[in-house]
């Protein structure tokens, strides 16, 4: 969550708004590593009537409310109820304070009726004794003139200074990259399971703030909305290891300077004008600060290591002026997503770059390319696969673009590129026990090439009608590419999927299947012999060896729409419908798709991706890992917990 801060006058603006220069003083561009000092102390509390929306009619219910404190002083809260849309409670100031006798004070929290209205302030007030790990006495919630109902009651909860046992994530599960540890979107192996994820168990929001996803971001268009839900830090994804959670993200940098004068988007006639516009949306320093990030034209990358049990931060690692900072709702390429591998983190950037980090500590081993000095022109570059790969010893990464990209092969140990190939979307494929690259190249004119991972040499390659433009439009199954050419021209946008056989001397199709109807993209996850097909408002499964249709499901609305994402777990799927609008629900069908089940609103802030990568749902040990709108969070899926 935002760190807490006291109101303070806007004199420094009027230097900031006419900022004609990138640098302020010499750019600081190597890596800062921190981490955490004081005890991390978990509060689970239940309170009384909860915090209600104002235009709520139902009576008062209890609620849950989730505190963590970092040596004694606030780190967060979760409100654990659902908070959908520009909904957003950051912290502006905080006194409370944990003693060993007491939790007791302040917090005043910072929201809105919907963006372009006035901020307001929340104000939560505890008095709490502690008596041996118990909590009890009383709270208030301030909220007249807020979205809220003000209400006040009894507050009685736990607190935590260690995880309890069942809490403990084991080390042996992984979900490793964007694909999942075993590179199909399946979690493997898991233990029993709820049927219905409204009996999800919250555990924690993760000590660190993570930004907003591209799908609730300011945008030029409506910059003001960064004073309502913060700026955002890019669509990753977050993976697990090893017990630990890493996520990445960006930030705009406070080495580079606003770039408002000249911007067609500044819309303020002078500094007075802005002050005026600002006192008008009661905006504090804070806000007005988070308002400016937008117009920074560079942005530091930031990698952060989780304690899986508790959400408690690890270790934090910036990366000064290394990305554009792109502050868009409507990001239309990939995003970087890391790779756990053994004791090393690959973290692939927005400018074609690549980190590897020491996964225990943090710290940078390499980068590349060299980083010497800030870009401010530096443009938007992501990595055409999501994800790093691991294979025959090199690490592989595309860059580049759909029509002209190239697979780069890293010393892993190094960042040493031993060779390159063309390849813009990257398959792996084994063939007759030997590791290989399966890539689609191309736009108007495709090439479909098999490569050797060890030494980068093209073994066939062929035309091809099929494309691929966005992670899971392309899978492949066993020896069988599952793809599709693009709709016509003009015409409508329906699809039909090819299955096209895989050998060591070629490709050939093998089945066609019928066509359907298709979104901007159309996701495709297989397991057990079946390929899940997500349409417009539909779920079409096939066979995958044969194109045989095992059973479709059509949906009036809730159904697969824009990026859209499905998980296998188990015997269910994990279905995020639509990952692009900011609104993230979940649905849990069974793999036959026969019970649906119910559509679930997650009781956290919530946050997307856009367009062509969804923001991707680890689960491992039962546990479910969440990338919400400002921070990780984590729900027990074991049933009987």
């Amino acid at each position: 969550m935002n760190s807490a801060t006291r109101p303070i006058p806007f004199l420094f603006l009027a230097v900031l708004l006419t900022a004609a220069v990138v640098w302020a003083q010499p750019a600081s561009i190597e890596p800062v590593t921190t981490l955490p000092s004081g005890g991390y102390v978990v509060a689970r509390l239940e309170i009384g009537a909860g915090l209600q929306d104002v235009k709520d009619k139902a009576a008062p219910s209890s609620q849950r409310l989730l505190i963590t404190l970092r040596g004694g002083k606030l780190a967060n809260l979760w409100f654990v109820r659902p908070m959908a849309g520009d909904n957003r409670l950051m912290v502006e100031r905080s006194t409370l304070a944990l003693t060993e006798k007491s939790l007791a004070g302040e917090v005043e929290l910072r929201t809105t009726f919907n963006r372009g209205s006035p901020q307001v302030t929340v104000a939560l007030k505890l008095d709490l004794a502690v008596t041996d790990g118990k909590l009890s006495g009383r709270y208030e919630i301030a909220a007249d003139k807020t979205p809220y109902k003000s209400a006040a009651g009894a507050a009685s909860g736990v607190l935590l200074t260690r995880p309890p046992a069942e809490d403990a994530v084991s080390p042996k599960g992984s979900w490793s990259s964007f694909w999942g540890s075993r590179h199909d979107m399946s979690c493997g192996e898991q233990p029993a399971l709820v049927a219905d994820l409204s009996r999800a168990r919250p555990v924690w929001r993760s000590e660190t703030y993570v930004p907003t996803g591209y799908g609730n971001a300011p945008d030029n268009r409506y910059f003001t909305r960064a004073i309502v839900s913060g700026n955002c830090g890019g669509g990753s994804s977050p993976v697990v290891a090893d017990g630990t959670v890493f996520v990445y993200f960006y930030r705009p940098s406070p080495q580079s300077e606003p770039a408002t004068k000249g911007s067609p988007f500044w819309r303020y006639k002078d500094d007075a004008d802005f002050q005026a516009r600002m006192a008008a949306l009661n905006a504090t320093p804070r806000e007005v600060e988070q308002l400016l990030n937008h117009f920074r034209p560079l942005a530091d990358d930031h990698v952060v290591a989780i304690d899986a049990a508790t959400g408690a931060e690890k270790w934090h690692t910036a990366l000064p002026l290394r990305s554009p900072n792109q502050q868009t709702h409507k990001h239309r390429g990939l995003f970087g997503v890391p790779l756990a591998a053994g004791d090393t983190l690959y973290v692939p950037n927005h400018a074609s770059r690549l980190y590897a980090l020491d996964a225990g500590t943090g710290r940078l081993k390499w980068e590349t390319p060299a980083f010497t000095a800030p870009d401010a022109k530096a443009s938007v570059r992501p990595p055409l696969t999501p994800s790093p790969m691991l294979i025959a010893g090199n690490l592989l990464v595309a860059w580049g673009s759909w029509f002209d990209g190239k697979v780069h092969a890293l010393d892993p140990n190094t960042g040493k590129e031993k060779w390159q190939a063309p390849g813009s979307y990257v398959m792996r494929w084994t063939c007759e026990g030997k590791d290989r690259l399966v890539t689609l190249t191309g736009l108007d004119k495709r090439k479909l090439s098999c490569i050797d991972p060890g030494d980068g040499r093209v073994l066939w390659q062929e035309e091809t009608d099929v494309q691929a433009v966005a992670p899971q439009s392309a899978v492949i199954a066993g020896d069988m590419l599952l793809a599709a050419p693009p709709p016509p021209r003009g015409g409508p946008n329906v699809v039909r999927y090819e299955g096209w056989k895989l050998s060591a001397d070629g490709a050939r199709r093998i089945w066609q299947d019928a066509e359907f109807p298709g979104d901007e993209n159309v996701p495709v996850t297989v397991s057990g012999g079946r390929a899940y097909l997500l349409g417009k408002q539909l779920i079409r499964c096939l066979d995958t060896a044969t194109g045989r249709q095992v059973t479709e499901r059509k949906f009036q609305q809730h159904g697969p729409g824009s990026n859209a994402w499905l998980g296998v777990v188990g015997e269910r799927l994990l279905l995020s419908p639509e990952g692009q609008h900011g609104v993230a629900r979940l649905v849990f069908p069974d793999r036959d798709l026969h019970d649906l089940g119910l559509i679930w609103l997650p009781p956290h802030v919530e946050t997307t991706a856009y367009n062509s990568q969804p923001i991707v749902y680890p689960i491992v040990d039962g546990r479910l890992f969440i990338r919400g709108g400002d921070g990780v969070y984590c729900y027990d899926l074991r049933s009987g917990q």
